[in-house]
């Protein structure tokens, strides 16, 4: 993998639910490549609360920019749901003093990927905590669809194959707890599961 883009604010109900208004054109932040994480595990940094956000996620599979709208899907590899994990505590005092929010975006692990698949995730995905539903969405329901965020961040900084791009999370989020089980899926397909821990 290279670099972890993730679009803020793509679903309506999201925005709203932080109090933050609905974005105009696409805009983005960056996690660490030490953020990415492939196991089954969500490990939570110490004194830190730290809430999930589950999200569609899509694997750049060449180099370039999109020459328009059209062709933009054709820079998709391949698509996948991740979690977002976010220091919000943190997010939030970055947003009051107009800071940027990588701090609190960016800790090892917080990029929480599955298994890649070649076709769209079309069905609603979901997450669960302890067997409980806690957030529900669909790629329908995105402000900005896949291409519109393909083509507008590549016409700003041209993609690299192996890219990966956070698509926005649904109205739902929540803090994670230690012993938390997480599960992700997709329509009745389960994609992931992850038990969350703490740093010893």
């Amino acid at each position: 993998m290279r670099n972890i883009y993730c679009v803020g604010r793509n679903y309506s109900e999201h925005a709203k639910e932080l109090g933050n208004i609905k974005p105009t054109e696409p805009f983005f932040f960056q996690k660490s490549l030490p953020s990415l994480n492939t196991s089954k595990q969500i490990v939570l940094p110490p004194n830190r609360t730290i809430d999930y956000e589950v999200e569609i996620v899509l694997l750049v599979g060449k180099d370039g920019k999109s020459a328009n709208k059209k062709d933009a899907n054709s820079f998709i590899g391949g698509y996948s749901l991740g979690i977002d994990l976010t220091d919000r505590k943190y997010q939030n005092k970055l947003k009051e003093l107009k800071l940027p929010w990588l701090l609190s975006k960016s800790f090892a692990g917080s990029a929480v990927v599955s298994t890649f698949l070649e076709k769209p995730i079309e069905e609603d995905f979901w997450l669960s905590v302890n067997g409980e539903k806690k957030q529900t969405g669909n790629y329908s329901q995105m402000t900005f669809s896949f291409a519109e965020l393909v083509h507008f961040l590549s016409n700003r900084v041209p993609l690299m194959k192996g890219d990966l791009i956070f698509t926005g999370t649904p109205h739902g989020v929540g803090p994670l707890g230690v012993g938390d089980k997480v599960v992700v899926g997709a329509g009745n397909a389960t994609l992931n599961k992850l038990v969350v821990s703490s740093e010893e």
